[in-house]
């Protein structure tokens, strides 16, 4: 329900008194005299007030006033007119009712006024309390003009005017602090004209005064409190101009700063996009080829600089770019201020050129590959600045009109979209390709589809045992994952581990890898097996504060200890782990989890790791032992693996034990606990119980421990 408001309070009570003296005055009072004068102003009136009521009502979205006010203002002043002519035995107390209806209006429009504009709530107070007061005071008197008649008509007039007029003196006192003049004038106006009409209605009752006066102050006082009450809408047409116009206003500077990017001086996105567009009308479905372009290795200077320093080499680049293309009319020009000016500042560190193959009678390509050769040749070999310089490399990603898009913004999204490939591919050109889109598409596909998957428990989960070749006794197990998307063939972890990262549901995958994994422990001890499980997770998970606690409490789900789970991270994710990922793993290691290294490649680095925390497991990729000659570097390389991490006491398995070859020659090097396809394809939960039994009846020398 709304608000019951000061200016509803008084719409709704004007408009009653007005509709219920009009009801009873009609039929009871009406004569059949008439008086020209006054029918006269009845029409002046109504011509006045019906243009002032259109124009309120189609500015309204605009307007700062109401066409209640005027609408209100105007019947009261046709009932006082009315009431003077066609009224005859209660004549005196109708025109006294309208009088005070109409000098209500009068007092109350501009109040309304300033409730609307003023934003000083002690002020607000103060006009709400005025608004109330004179509606009261104008009610009282209706009331008892009416309804106790032996009240002197005079007495009764002049205490309701004073009444009226004192209150409004006091709102315009305090309202008149920081007013200026004009504002303070409209406020004192209708109060000077309610002492005129007033002064002229008692001398009318006196009989001192004839009632051609009071139609004539009647219609000058209405006049006049129409022109006040909407004194800002008049204001609001006189200063109203065409938007067109708008553009003149701009001064050369603030055209300059709104299309110009003000780091490089170079035209912006928008801007180059105008002209890119306008030329692309002009030369109809002729090709155009946008050239996006970034450095890619600037990221370290803002590391070092910061973005304000910079700025001042980011400069230097865009003035070598600009100074080598300044000249080459293939290009566009994107500048309507500038001369010359064919290359733009898009987001970020991409700049752009457009170039006009449309007259190329050769391959294309060609053109656009020498144009990338020659800016990556304008830049210097070192840019420097307070002691720092960098070798500025260039990458490009470029897309045709009509080929690779119908639009200008399309057209330069889709380069932008091959420079970000070009990127990742380490690539200095590369060309836009539906394929990569059709890629992008299926992968958004392949995200949902893997969601769904993972909510439906739709993945196969099975465990890879990790056995001592020597005496067959059972070490280990890791836990695999499959996952059929719509294809015969499953995919394994490391084949959807991304879709898992793009769509953010790499966490939720390991939350059920972490329970699935305390589930297969659980199910081990059941048949006395006691040994570790171990899980890959992946970068992101190290960032979950909610890790160790989830593995925790799982444990506690299933009753098994935490120190039968090991997680296994890549080395390169160990390296490059920054604070928070390396807190995660001491606490990892705090609360029981072992810890392995997946594919260890014994570098130096890795080694000043293993030094600084107990690793509970490394494994090497043994798949290259295969009897080839093209594998002999990699035997060396793995029988030096073997051979540093025994030295070292490292606990080692090997994987990727697909064959008897790679088995017989991982055991001359000395390796011991393996785990591969050779061994073991997998085996699901349901029937690890049978595997066991028939592993110990055809190895009776392995044990359970």
């Amino acid at each position: 329900m709304d608000c019951f408001t000061p200016r509803r309070f008084s719409y709704s009570l004007i408009s009653a008194i007005i509709a219920i003296f009009w009801l009873f005055s009609f039929p009871a009072f009406s004569a059949e005299a008439s008086f020209n004068f006054i029918e006269f102003n009845i029409s002046f009136v109504l011509g006045l007030t019906l243009p002032v009521l259109l124009v309120a009502v189609l500015m309204k979205p605009t307007s700062v006033t109401h066409w209640v006010f005027p609408t209100l203002l105007s019947i009261s002043v046709l009932s006082l007119l009315f009431s003077l002519t066609y009224i005859g035995e209660l004549q005196t107390t109708a025109t006294l009712s309208f009088s005070v209806i109409f000098l209500a209006l009068i007092y109350l429009w501009p109040l309304f006024n300033e409730l609307s504009s003023n934003n000083n709530a002690v002020e607000i107070k103060s006009i709400r309390t005025s608004i109330y007061l004179i509606n009261i005071g104008a009610v009282f008197y209706l009331l008892c003009l009416w309804f106790t008649p032996q009240i002197n008509a005079y007495f009764g007039w002049a205490i309701i005017n004073f009444v009226l007029l004192i209150i409004g003196l006091i709102q315009v006192a305090k309202l008149s602090t920081d007013k200026l003049s004009l504002s303070l004038s409209r406020l004192i106006l209708p109060w000077v004209l309610g002492i005129v009409f007033s002064v002229t209605m008692f001398f009318w009752l006196t009989g001192e005064l004839q009632k051609t006066w009071i139609v004539v102050l009647l219609v000058i006082t209405f006049v006049a409190a129409l022109t006040n009450g909407n004194w800002l809408l008049l204001q609001q047409i006189i200063n109203s101009k065409p938007t067109g116009n708008a553009i003149e206003h701009i001064s050369q500077e603030e055209l300059f700063a709104f299309t110009h990017d003000p780091a490089t001086n170079l035209p912006n996105y928008q801007q180059a996009l105008k002209c890119f567009e306008l030329k692309q009308k002009s030369i109809g479905r002729q090709k155009l080829a946008a050239v996006v372009l970034k450095p890619i290795n600037f990221q370290q200077v803002n590391s070092v600089l910061g973005h304000h320093n910079s700025d001042i080499l980011l400069l230097q680049l865009a003035y070598c770019l600009q100074k080598k293309v300044a000249e080459n009319v293939q290009l566009l020009e994107l500048d309507s201020v500038g001369i010359n000016i064919r290359l733009a500042r898009l987001q970020s560190l991409h700049f752009l050129v457009v170039v006009d193959v449309s007259n190329v009678k050769h391959d294309r390509k060609s053109v656009i590959d020498e144009l990338c050769q020659q800016l990556s040749m304008s830049v210097p070999e070192a840019m420097s600045f307070k002691s720092f310089s960098l070798n500025f490399e260039l990458a490009f990603g470029i897309a045709f009109t009509g080929e690779h898009g119908d639009n200008a913004a399309e057209v330069i999204e889709h380069a932008t979209d091959a420079l970000l490939l070009a990127e990742n591919q380490q690539l200095a050109i590369n060309y836009y390709d539906h394929g990569t889109a059709l890629y992008t598409e299926r992968q958004l596909l392949n995200m949902e589809v893997l969601k769904q998957d993972l909510a439906d428990d739709n993945l196969y989960w099975y465990l890879q045992p990790q056995i001592n070749l020597n005496d067959k006794n059972i070490k280990g197990f890791e836990l695999m994952v499959h996952w059929y998307n719509g294809g015969d063939k499953p995919l394994e972890l490391h084949e959807f581990i991304e879709i898992a990262e793009y769509s953010g549901d790499v966490y939720y995958l390991t939350q059920k890898m972490i329970t699935q994994a305390c589930s297969a422990l659980f199910n081990l001890s059941r048949f006395g097996i006691y040994q570790p499980v171990s899980i890959n997770l992946s970068s992101t998970d190290l960032l979950e504060p909610e890790l160790v606690d989830y593995i925790e409490k799982q444990a506690e789900k299933f009753a098994v200890s935490t120190k039968y789970l090991i997680v296994e991270l890549s080395e390169s994710v160990m390296l490059s782990a920054n604070v928070r990922a390396k807190s995660m793993i001491d606490q990892l290691k705090a609360s029981g989890v072992g810890i392995a290294i997946d594919n260890f490649s014994g570098s130096y680095e890795s080694l000043r790791y293993l030094r600084k925390m107990s690793i509970n497991q490394v494994k090497i990729d043994c798949q290259y032992l295969g009897n080839t000659d093209e594998s002999r570097a990699e035997k060396a390389i793995v029988n030096a693996l073997v051979n540093l991490a025994k030295t070292m006491k490292l606990p080692l398995v090997g994987i990727g034990i697909d064959n008897s070859t790679v088995e017989q020659t991982f055991i001359s090097m000395g390796g011991d606990i393996a785990q591969g396809t050779f061994i073991k394809q997998g085996i699901v939960f349901d029937e690890l119980e049978i595997w066991i039994k028939a592993w110990f009846r055809d190895n009776p020398n392995a044990k359970p421990h």
